[in-house]
């Protein structure tokens, strides 16, 4: 289970890195004609420009010093060939790989800037340009315009790096000038034209796949929903977004129906949950009079509260009951049926880590509280039934992975390291050691803007031993539940 979790995230939040986009790029050594004096000034001048810019997402080389430095006496040569441009790509998953050169002249320098893409081969900018002087300021001011030149001709403003239905997330700049409520097209790049003399891409040929709306931004990303197919081509992560004039309307949540009401938004505090289920329950117990097991149906409520302290905290609370009988299953008890019941109180809170940004994608919850689980059965000493808990510090992961639109994956496993039972009865004594544990997994089905309907398997298991006559007291329930959940 998971193994299928982290390659599900893993193959939602990464696929679009096959094809690393031009606005996440990277600045190689500078070189020059004299033993790097003018280049180190210029490269530190120029990486700022790129640190601090909205149109790049700036990656730095400096895992690759090291690997620049072995070539010293040839850098200018080694920064040009393709293996080793290619390299650089694969390693910093870039898309703009700036190449500049330093020519001292008797009058000046001659400055060269060049922009690969991530084969290697492929040029998407070249300038070249003789200065009269070579002050640092003055060349580093040229090649920051130059830059913003190629800002400028990059044929998108972002990429497709992850898809769930007609809801899109992009990859963008960080600071990258981009709206809710601003309309995108899809594109696609079938053809690439280069110069026949200088080799360089001077355009490209796209064809259109679809329309939609940008609803919701964050660092560096994007989400957007598509509202127009031109194409019965499926989009694909890589697949080019261009943003169109901004004009600010009402955007509605890609969740709500096309019929819905303007007004009607998520809810933004948190989430209560019902659940009625069915457990299948067994008790064990070894006593002075032998090993027993009394199992049954019990049937239960399962509530729970959660808030949303920020965006990212969270408190919740939990109150599970249920009730029922068990008969004998095995062993030979002085009495054959007894009625049971079990209850629970949690109180946590925890992180939610959202890997790529919005809510409507992967979730994972890291969290920890106090847990009590009490148990009550029908008084027997000497089949060592009646009424004792299991309670202390828990800690728990929860992940929630989007299917498609309508259907949502969830699992959670929980643990108690050290916990502590108390036995109201006096049979039992202190326990040498005690473990409570607890396995769900389930689907959400989206029924309405606010509201999931639940679906969900349980394993628990809660078990104390002794050093006494009474050795063993064990709990097992296997649930099957189903239930709601209201976004408020």
């Amino acid at each position: 289970m998971n193994k299928f979790i982290l390659l599900f995230l893993i193959l939602f939040t990464s696929s679009a890195w096959s094809q690393s986009s031009m606005r996440r790029c990277t600045l190689l050594p500078i070189t020059d004609s004299v033993g790097g004096a003018i280049g180190f000034k210029v490269f530190e001048e120029v990486e700022k420009e790129l640190k601090n810019s909205n149109w790049c997402t700036y990656i730095s080389n400096s895992a690759m010093i090291n690997v620049f430095s072995r070539y010293r006496e040839n850098l200018p040569q080694y920064l040009k060939t393709k293996e080793v441009l290619q390299t650089v790509a694969e390693k910093l998953k870039v898309g703009s790989i700036v190449r500049i050169g330093i020519v001292n002249e008797m009058k000046g320098v001659e400055v060269q800037i060049e922009v690969y893409g991530e084969n290697g081969e492929d040029i998407y900018f070249l300038e070249k340009s003789v200065l009269t002087t070579d002050d640092v300021d003055m060349i580093a001011s040229t090649a920051k315009n130059w830059l913003d030149m190629y800002s400028k001709m990059i044929p998108y403003d972002a990429k497709i790096n992850g898809i769930l239905g007609d809801q899109i997330t992009l990859d963008v700049g960080k600071g990258y000038p981009i709206q809710v409520g601003q309309a995108f097209l899809v594109k696609r790049p079938v053809a690439k034209k280069k110069h026949p003399l200088l080799k360089k891409i001077v355009d490209w040929d796209t064809e259109v796949l679809a329309e939609g709306k940008i609803f919701s931004i964050s660092d560096n990303q994007a989400l957007g929903q598509v509202r127009i197919y031109k194409s019965d081509k499926k989009l694909a992560a890589g697949d080019w977004v261009r943003l169109e004039e901004y004009r600010q309307e009402l955007i509605k949540d890609p969740t709500i129906d096309t019929d819905a009401k303007d007004n009607e938004t998520l809810g933004t505090l948190g989430i209560l949950s019902l659940g009625l289920f069915q457990t299948s329950s067994s008790v064990d117990t070894a006593t002075p009079n032998g090993s027993t097991r009394m199992s049954g149906n019990l049937m239960g409520v399962d509530v729970r509260a959660e808030g949303w302290i920020t965006r990212q905290y969270f408190a919740a609370l939990e109150i599970v009951r249920s009730l029922g009988s068990l008969k004998k299953s095995s062993g030979n008890p002085t009495k054959t049926n007894v009625n049971a019941t079990s209850n629970t109180i949690k109180l946590t809170g925890g992180y939610k880590y959202l890997p790529i940004g919005f809510f409507y994608g992967p979730q994972i919850d890291v969290y920890g509280g106090y847990a009590n689980h009490t148990f009550d059965l029908d008084y027997s000493l000497p089949d060592g039934f009646g009424k004792n808990s299991i309670s202390g510090l828990l800690f728990g992961t929860a992940a929630n992975v989007p299917i498609n639109r309508e259907f949502r994956f969830f699992a959670a496993a929980e643990f108690m390291p050290f916990p502590t039972f108390k036995d109201d009865d006096g049979m039992y004594g202190t326990a040498k050691s005690a473990s409570a544990m607890e396995l769900e997994i389930g689907i959400k089905y989206q029924y309405t803007m606010r509201t999931t309907i639940d679906g969900s398997i349980e394993s628990l298991q809660r078990k104390a031993t002794f050093n006494s006559s009474y050795k063993e007291v064990s709990y097992s329930d296997n649930r099957l539940k189903i239930g709601l959940s209201f976004n408020f």
